[in-house]
């Protein structure tokens, strides 16, 4: 009886078994491979989105420096270019000779932050003071230019587009003042001619690919514009919509097919409000999705030796369900006999399906080893220099503000996660003097531009706290000192207070009256006057920043004020 049970059971698990088996399979390769053709389509797409993000992120990066850069050297030209207007009105006075005029035309022009050609023009647009005569020689009439226009119809200031310059034979974008005669009217203008080229450098450190570009545009005109700049001179960009996108929204990325060259570009923007000037940097498609058609590619054939490795072991597993089947039909003289039979063919199906299990994992493993996309941008600082210490100065405040600028941006991105609550501070314990100084000396060009003095008492504490988000506070604090300061100067120091250190910034600004003292810690919160107005007005949110970091940090604010007179702020700090 036993016997005939066991029999009975193992012919009706036979007779069920391979048809089921072969079912099975086939729903299983079904399955794995549409899970493989999906995970793998998804996986494209993912680093496909991951490439664009990337871009729009090292675009809105180049677009950043870009706009710092311009923005230090319209600044520091436009400062030079005042003070030789002044030199300009002196002479047509008659209190100055032109000896005198000449020498601090050259001296004037040698402090220009980018090389290039200072020329003082008379009211008929005739050149009639500059260091070094034009390379084609000859007289010089400005009087067909743009800014001699604009600057004979009252403007006082002029951001021309780019240009062939006469004096350099290179192209170049101009900034201008107007000269006003003893009388009152116009009595010419001082112009500068800023080579473009001296932008390729910059450029060249961004690293956005073959097809990249960085310019600039004013007044819907080519002002700058890298790689080869002489072949955008004199252009007029149709339909950009660059400056379209701008016009509703100073900051941001779009993707768009260029109308100046018709290439597809991810393309960020930001707009210099004091100067009217559009900063932008694109990459093209094809370079930002060349490593990524790489990557699939190698994903693409990694996928098609698994689906030809699981196309044969089903054909071979197909191959033994179908023996077994024979040996099954021939087993039928007696129950003993199929029975045993059963077994044995039974036994070699568990080992085959034991063998597929272990194939099948081993491929499923490979597979899903991760492909490492193939594409890196790495910032290469290049540029040669002459042997002229003035040359190489410039080169290296320039090489430290695109090093400062990164790391301002890598600060906001851990700013935000600090604020989301996902990272912590990195406290640790260092001495204060090399931030401060280092502050100093970034910010020392933008409070030499508005005739600020700025200095640091030196120090040799150590403190205990997060060195990146202080540094952030402490240059948030220092900014909003230069931008309400007209005069005088600002001061950062340090104070001990038994276990503590206080971080001061004082300035001799304009105040904050005693009802406001709180408020002016609140986001959008700005103190609406005359210092202001004069330089660029910032969105009220530079003290909100400081607020939040010393929270996070642990760190009390303290705040002394006297209307008309100066500020002091102070970061009490633990003492290491």
């Amino acid at each position: 009886m036993p016997t005939e049970s066991f029999a009975t059971k193992g012919q009706q698990c036979f007779r069920r078994t391979p048809g089921g088996l072969r079912t099975r399979l086939r729903l299983l390769m079904v399955a794995m491979v549409v899970l493989l053709l999906g995970g793998a389509a998804g996986l494209l797409v993912e680093l496909r989105d991951a490439a664009f993000e990337k871009a729009e992120s090292a675009t809105a990066g180049a677009a950043r420096l870009l706009e710092d850069n311009l923005s230090r050297t319209l600044v520091t030209t436009d400062a030079i270019i005042a003070r030789m207007v002044v030199v300009v009105q002196e002479n047509q006075a008659g209190r100055i000779g032109r000896a005198e005029l000449l020498r601090e035309l050259a001296s004037l022009e040698a402090g220009l932050t980018q090389r290039g050609n200072m020329l003082v023009v008379d009211a008929k647009g005739d050149v009639v003071a500059a260091v070094r005569p034009p390379k084609a020689g000859g007289a010089v009439n400005y009087a067909h230019r743009d800014y001699f226009s604009a600057h004979r119809d009252g403007a006082e200031r002029f951001i021309g587009p780019m240009v062939l310059g006469v004096y350099s034979q290179a192209p170049v974008f101009t900034i201008s003042r107007r000269v006003n005669a003893p009388d009152g009217g116009f009595g010419g203008l001082v112009v500068v001619g800023v080579n473009a080229r001296f932008f390729t450098d910059f450029y060249n450190t961004l690293g956005l690919g073959e097809s990249s570009y960085i310019g600039a545009n004013t007044a819907g005109r080519i002002m700058l514009r890298q790689p080869n700049p002489e072949k955008y001179v004199g252009r007029l960009p149709p339909n950009n919509p660059v400056m379209a996108a701008a016009a509703t929204q100073p900051v941001g990325t779009i993707r768009i097919d260029s109308p100046i060259d018709k290439v597809e570009r991810v393309v960020s923007y930001r707009k210099l409000a004091q100067f009217d000037v559009l900063v932008s940097a694109g990459m093209a498609v094809d370079d930002i999705v060349a490593p990524w058609r790489r990557t699939a590619l190698v994903i693409c054939g990694a996928l098609a030796v698994v689906l030809l490795g699981l196309g044969w072991m089903a054909g071979t597993t197909f191959k033994v369900i179908s023996r077994e089947e024979q040996a099954m039909a021939s087993l039928e003289e007696t129950v003993v006999a199929r029975t045993a039979e059963a077994e044995q063919r039974a036994t070699e199906a568990r080992l085959a399906n034991e063998s597929k299990t272990r194939f099948l994992a081993a491929a499923s493993h490979d597979l899903r080893q991760p492909l490492q996309a193939a594409g890196m941008f790495v910032e290469v600082l290049a540029g040669q220099v002459e042997d002229d210490p003035r040359k190489v100065k410039v080169v290296d405040r320039l090489r430290q503000s695109i090093e400062a600028t990164n790391s301002l941006l890598a600060t906001l991105l851990d700013v935000s996660a600090l604020e989301a609550g996902k990272i912590k501070p990195n406290v640790s314990d260092f001495r204060v003097m090399p931030l401060l100084a280092g502050l100093v000396d970034q910010i020392e060009p933008e409070a030499s531009a508005k005739g600020l003095a700025i200095g640091v008492i030196p120090t040799s504490l150590t403190v205990r706290s997060d060195p990146v988000l202080l540094e952030r506070l402490l240059r948030n604090l220092l900014v909003n000192a230069i931008r309400y300061t007209t005069s005088g100067r600002v001061l950062v120091g340090c104070r001990r207070r038994g276990g503590q250190v206080v971080i001061q910034v004082l300035d001799s600004g304009i105040g904050i009256p005693a009802d406001k003292a709180e408020a002016v810690f609140e986001d959008f919160v700005r103190l609406d006057t005359p210092a202001e107005r004069g330089g660029s007005r910032g969105l009220g949110l530079g003290l909100g920043v400081v607020r939040r970091m010393a929270a996070l940090l642990g760190h009390a604010l303290e705040l002394r004020s006297i209307p008309g007179k100066g500020s002091c702020f102070g970061v009490v700090v633990s003492k290491a």
